[in-house]
């Protein structure tokens, strides 16, 4: 006869190994990771199906739907949710799969983490939303072409009701990191705070400094403060001026742009800054504008 001893000791044996059998291993778990950003479908498939732990992280904190998200892989995304993945789950930078597809352009990937829920206005480490990326990213560069917003993204973000106005941890906005005429004719369009200031400086005043001019149209014609001051007393003519952006420094005179305006430490003016640089033809329009050289 089978002691009561024996019988337990071999139960509980078998309940071990139902668990190890049952239970994804380290490697599965990490595999499914690393199938879902390859966007390896069948594996990733075969590894759910063996019970791999959907909501595990890699050493970033990142889970298998955020690294499907980042790289645009839609069915993976797709199959992940149905496993019920945590479509709000943050990697340890506090990133999630909203924000990577948002920042990576993936319009399709966006909409399904919207269906699915996704908080719209999470914010990671930074401060930074799925939005501020959307808005505002030079990921990919091939020689002259850069891919610096995503307009559909944004658009789609902003239907969800995301937060057009919301501030990262340094008080930027996802208009001060648009540089893309139709991102920010959006972001307007969705009541944009266009005299947010960050010690002063505007969108107005970045995008001077860039040299992006259709913006800066967009910006001035949404009542933009052309003559708003930084706390070092820089306006967006010294801040385009000094930068050598002659277009802009155009269109900022036509909108009555203060050409006398000084920094506060030095007394240096837009025409004293350009002419500093041999900047002769943004020199020569100050001076058509009345403006004395600081000396």
């Amino acid at each position: 006869m089978v002691s009561i001893r024996k019988l337990v000791h071999a139960l509980a044996l078998l309940a071990v190994i139902s668990l190890l059998v049952a239970a994804p291993t380290n490697a599965a778990q990490d595999g499914l990771i690393s199938a879902s950003v390859a966007g390896d479908l069948p594996r990733v498939k075969s590894l759910l199906a063996a019970n791999a732990d959907v909501d595990a992280k890699g050493l970033d904190g990142s889970t298998a739907l955020i690294a499907a998200s980042f790289a645009g892989h839609l069915e993976v995304v797709q199959t992940l949710l149905a496993a019920k993945a945590d479509v709000n789950a943050k990697a340890l930078d506090g990133g999630t799969a909203l924000m990577g597809a948002a920042g990576s352009g993936h319009v399709e990937v966006v909409r399904a983490l919207l269906a699915a829920n996704a908080d719209v206005n999470a914010k990671d480490n930074h401060g930074m939303t799925a939005l501020m990326m959307g808005a505002s990213t030079p990921i990919y560069v091939r020689g002259d072409e850069r891919a610096r917003g995503h307009l559909e993204v944004v658009q789609n973000l902003l239907a969800a009701k995301a937060d057009v106005n919301a501030k990262d941890a340094n008080g930027y906005t996802a208009l001060f990191r648009a540089s893309q005429l139709d991102v920010v004719q959006a972001l307007l369009a969705a009541k944009a705070d266009v005299k947010a200031n960050v010690g002063g400086f505007t969108a107005l005043s970045v995008a001077s400094a860039r040299g992006d001019q259709k913006v800066v149209q967009a910006l001035l014609a949404a009542d933009a403060d052309v003559n708003a001051k930084g706390l070092d007393g820089s306006t967006a003519l010294i801040m385009a001026s000094s930068a050598g952006h002659l277009e802009v420094v155009q269109t900022l005179l036509a909108a009555n742009a203060d050409v006398n305006a000084k920094l506060l430490a030095t007394g240096e003016t837009a025409i004293s800054l350009a002419t500093k640089r041999d900047f002769v033809e943004i020199v020569q329009l100050l001076k058509a504008a009345a403006c004395t050289p600081n000396k």
